[in-house]
């Protein structure tokens, strides 16, 4: 063989090689030993560090392979294939959506020691000398497949060389609200207490929320029902002693702790349904107290109450004059949109972030996609693969207008958020380290929304962008059907002896059926509602008038009339109103304000005038001294008989013929006389 050969055989070895390192020659090295086919192999990732290459770094890339088939794996190969390419936002979707192996060049690779048994799993390294060199740009996302055997991970590694943009700023805003639990707004008991204990307790979502962004720059958006001493009026009480007390005080001390880090928007009271409040026109008085208490909540925690947050993120001019008129006492400082649900920015890209509309009102625009990355920060593989796409896609919002001044990126949680502590910190520290993106706050960037120009053109109409949202809970009807119930739920607290815990219980339960939360959770609604009523109408059935028929026979005088108290507590401030249907009776005095133990009942007198014969039927009504009607009254059917003078000449003229008979009598039934002789003791002659 020629040395011609020789090297062309050599050459030949070189390029296989490569080929050969993977399960393959694995295999082949073993006599007997299965190569991994597509269902032998789990991969997941446990980290990527750094986030972001500069100039020089090793990037490593951490996690596990798992055996789910039922044979042996011997020494699984995991590489890393990566596809030298700059991306736009749709492709960086379609590369995490791919599955399989990919096309590209291996950039590492790294055999695990042992065989991996079924079942079994064993940790893995790979390291990357130097990633930024093998990026096609001087900064951005390099796509790379983790894999072993046909398993793979779609993933990304960014990187930097030189700084060749204008960076963007970036801000955050996370909801603290509560889930549509219904038992949370129920009487008080065992229910009632657990409910809070998982709403609001160390193992909360809440309290994971606050254990994930307490170093963050994040601002936090704050329902005034988790910060209870705060509300104006104590709308919002627990027993001092009770275990909901201890932890909704424990909350809330975090939360105000906290507060001056984390510049905080305070909701209108219950996170109310502001897009269903002015779409449904309807209950618009229960709209603006609830409203107007977050002011006094936001000067406590040092934050604002001026800004916007609806559920639904579309906008039109006519909802936004809306919210401007519902936030007239505080002046509406902006509204949090969807960068989706507005017009597109220069040259056809991403809107940016601070916008006002056409009528003038600043916008926070959120970047959907950024948004949804941070959601997606619930557990620890989750969050590594969250976190490298969430610098592809910044990178690639970045590369629509890189050398522009001013841009903007605003990201927000769901309502829903339920953090990975760990992997949201993790998420968190990794963002802030990519170098095109420069921390603000949200009041830098409503700052520069009150400035920036009017959007072009009319915001997105309903019927142009159908609505991510779920459908409102609240309709008019409903709206003002909750005004009502809130009426006589105070009503009915006036009278009840335990009206305080009743208020506290059930007014508080009608405002929260306000709450936006309710959208994902209309069941939960309904149950709630259904509670309320039936609270309600346990009182006003309970205590009622007894109906009957009475006899009145006198020109003027009293009627008796027995109110019953069916309930277990005590009643008092009832006050009973009759009215007579017909002129023959007249109302002179109506009876005063009574108490009604338990289970007992009370007779009222009525101050009456008899001006005719005949059945006159009383309506009678139980109200509150401030006019709600309460328990059930009932007709009283009063028969008639006026007297009248002449009745006083009659029974005169009657007592004169009695004793004028009288008189009669005496005389009539006088014994005849007897002679002398014949009386005792006189002897006859």
């Amino acid at each position: 063989m020629g040395l011609r050969q020789v090297c062309r055989v050599l050459t030949a070895a070189l390029v296989i090689l490569p080929v050969l390192s993977g399960p393959a020659l694995a295999a082949k090295s073993l006599p007997g030993a299965p190569a991994a086919t597509a269902g032998d192999v789990a991969l997941d990732l446990t980290a990527l560090t750094p986030a972001v290459a500069r100039a020089g770094q090793t990037v490593t890339i951490s996690g596990t392979v798992r055996n789910p088939g039922s044979t042996t794996l011997h020494k699984p190969v995991v590489r890393v294939v990566a596809e030298r390419s700059t991306l736009a936002r749709d492709e960086v979707l379609a590369w995490v959506k791919a599955t399989g192996p990919a096309l590209g060049t291996q950039l590492a690779s790294t055999t695990l020691p042992t065989d991996l048994g079924p079942g079994a799993t064993a940790p893995f390294q790979v390291k990357i000398p130097d990633l930024a060199s093998q990026g096609p740009a001087m900064y951005g996302a390099l796509p790379i497949s983790i894999e072993s055997g046909t398993a793979s991970v779609r993933t990304f590694a960014g990187y930097q060389v030189i700084k060749q943009y204008q960076p963007m700023s970036i801000a955050w805003a996370v909801p603290m609200t509560l889930d549509p639990d219904a038992e949370l707004f129920g009487p008080d008991g065992a229910n009632r207490e657990l409910a809070w204990t998982q709403a609001v307790g160390p193992q909360s979502r809440l309290s994971r929320i606050l254990d994930a962004t307490a170093e963050a720059p994040v601002t936090w958006a704050v329902d005034p029902t988790l910060t209870p001493s705060l509300l104006p009026g104590s709308v919002d009480t627990s027993p001092a002693t009770s275990q909901e007390h201890l932890l909704r005080a424990a909350l809330e001390g975090r939360i105000r702790d906290g507060a001056s880090r984390h510049t905080p928007w305070v909701l209108p009271d219950t996170d109310a349904d502001i897009a269903a409040l002015v779409d449904a026109g309807g209950g618009q008085s229960l709209a603006a107290s609830l409203v107007s208490r977050a002011a006094p909540v936001a000067q406590a925690l040092g934050g604002r109450a001026d800004v916007a947050w609806p559920s639904d993120p579309r906008t039109t001019s006519s909802t936004e004059g809306a919210l401007s008129r519902l936030f007239h006492a505080t002046g509406l400082a902006g509204e949090v949109t969807s960068a989706s649900q507005r017009a597109v920015g220069p040259s056809g890209g991403t809107p940016a972030a601070a916008q006002r509309s056409t009528s003038g009102v600043p916008l926070l625009a959120y970047d959907a996609g950024l948004s949804a990355l941070l959601a997606r920060t619930t557990a620890g593989d989750e969050g590594v693969l969250s976190t490298q796409q969430f610098v592809a896609e910044s990178a690639a919002l970045l590369n629509e207008l890189p050398g522009t001044q001013g841009r903007s990126v605003f990201v927000v949680a769901p309502r829903t958020y339920d953090p990975d502590p760990t992997a949201a910190r993790t998420f968190f520290a990794a963002t802030a380290s990519i170098p095109w993106l420069t921390t603000t706050t949200t009041d830098a960037e409503l700052s520069a929304a009150r400035t920036a120009a009017p959007t072009e053109g009319a915001p997105v109409t309903l019927s142009a962008q159908p609505s991510t949202a779920a459908p409102p809970v609240l309709t008019s009807a409903r709206l003002v059907g909750l005004e009502q119930t809130l009426d006589t739920v105070h009503g009915i607290s006036q009278v009840r002896e335990d009206g305080a815990t009743f208020a506290r219980t059930w007014a508080r339960a009608t405002e929260q059926l306000a709450s936006t939360r309710w959208r994902s959770a209309p069941p939960g609604w309904s149950t709630v509602n259904r509670r309320i009523l039936a609270a309600t109408r346990q009182t006003t059935t309970a205590v009622k008038v007894l109906a009957g028929t009475i006899n009145f026979l006198a020109d003027s005088g009293r009627l008796q009339i027995t109110i019953t108290n069916g309930l277990d507590v005590p009643v008092r401030n009832i006050k009973v109103t009759v009215d007579a249907s017909n002129p023959r009776l007249r109302i002179d005095s109506q009876p005063p304000v009574l108490r009604i133990g338990a289970g007992s009942r009370a007779t009222v007198n009525v101050g009456v005038t008899a001006l005719a014969a005949g059945i006159v039927p009383l309506r009678t009504t139980l109200t509150t001294p401030d006019g709600t009607v309460i328990g059930q009254g009932a007709d009283v059917e009063v028969r008639v008989t006026p007297t009248g003078s002449w009745v006083y000449w009659a029974l005169g003229g009657l007592a004169g013929v009695v004793l004028l008979l009288g008189i009669i009598r005496s005389f009539t039934r006088r014994p005849a006389s007897r002679p002398a002789a014949d009386l005792p003791g006189r002897a006859k002659t």
